[in-house]
């Protein structure tokens, strides 16, 4: 394997971060997602009344709360994208984002959220059968500052089986992060974005898989000291946990996974856009080396995109004529 590949994608990251670092207002669409979505997790698991609805309602409730974030976490990833693209005019502007989403974007945002919503729904519904729950609280929790954290980080006992899910919901989620661009950069309908994203997946899987890699050791990080909380100060199969930590450290740490969540999840979107925009990049050299009748390059000889560089027409839609291109060379 060669270290180059891994410096490309290395690369794109680096880059995620230092538009962060210069753009931190970036993250603010997707945090407002974990904002509602926090609450909703705290209702849902202490205070809605679940045993006086059936198992097929549950389900069909289950479903439409999923479908509902879904179609958030997208819109949310959709104006970090025109925002994006904003850099070509050197003026990101965040109501501006929040309108070209809305306008221009949101009818084929809708089915691209419900086919997600269909599949994490479906893994959900798995991980619930495989999973058996150590339920120590009897099924009567009580809302405090601990068992809220715990709610919303979804923390339980370690299975291998919730641990393949969890990779396969990112795995899904990253393709599906893959997808929007071709709505959002090159306006195209739901139908023909999900083509050419999944085209962009085919021709560089390589690059996506170290993208997974990187973006995954990225979270592990950023989850490190949660983490390191709930281990020791938490019960763990009907042991008293290690110390006690105050309330306050808890709803420190709410606050804290609300951040890291939404970082993880800017860190995703920022890392496939990238690869899509250097997909896009390679199109159009690709297409003039043809025209000209030069040797055709290969993916690797194109530099990724710098996103801060200020680059005339980055994300000209006449820079990306399709995916045809990736079959050609295969």
């Amino acid at each position: 394997m060669d270290g180059s590949q891994w410096s490309r994608g290395w690369k794109l990251i680096v880059q995620s971060m230092t538009a962060f670092q210069q753009y931190p207002y970036f993250i603010l669409p997707i945090l407002s997602v974990w904002l509602i979505y926090a609450p909703s997790v705290l209702y849902f698991r202490f205070y809605f009344n679940w045993h006086r609805h059936g198992v097929g309602d549950s389900l069909v409730i289950a479903f439409f709360i999923i479908a509902f974030f879904s179609l958030c976490i997208l819109l949310a990833c959709n104006v970090l994208l025109e925002l994006i693209k904003q850099l070509d005019d050197d003026a990101p502007s965040l109501t501006g984002a929040i309108g070209a989403t809305f306008r221009k974007d949101l009818l084929n945002i809708l089915p691209l959220a419900l086919a997600w919503a269909f599949i994490w729904f479906a893994l959900t519904l798995l991980e619930a059968l495989l999973s058996r729950e150590d339920d120590e609280d009897g099924g009567d929790a009580q809302l405090d500052a601990q068992s809220a954290a715990e709610a919303i980080a979804n923390f339980g006992t370690f299975s291998l089986s919730a641990a393949f899910l969890a990779a396969l919901q990112k795995g899904v989620r990253m393709v599906v992060f893959l997808i929007l661009p071709a709505i959002a950069w090159e306006d195209m309908n739901f139908v023909d974005a999900s083509k050419k994203g999944l085209a962009v997946l085919k021709a560089h899987l390589g690059e996506f898989a170290r993208g997974y890699a990187l973006t995954w050791a990225a979270a592990m990080v950023v989850f490190l000291p949660p983490g390191i909380l709930f281990l020791i100060g938490t019960r763990h199969h009907h042991l008293p946990p290690l110390v006690h930590i105050p309330d306050g450290v808890w709803v420190a740490t709410i606050l804290y996974m609300g951040l890291a969540w939404s970082f993880c999840i800017y860190l995703e979107q920022m890392f496939v856009a990238q690869l899509y925009l250097w997909h896009m990049k390679w199109e159009r050299k690709f297409e003039v080396a043809r025209l000209i009748k030069r040797t055709l390059p290969a993916f690797e000889d194109i530099e990724p995109p710098a996103l801060l560089a200020k680059v005339p027409n980055l994300f000209g839609r006449e820079s990306s004529t399709s995916a045809r291109p990736a079959h050609e060379r295969s």
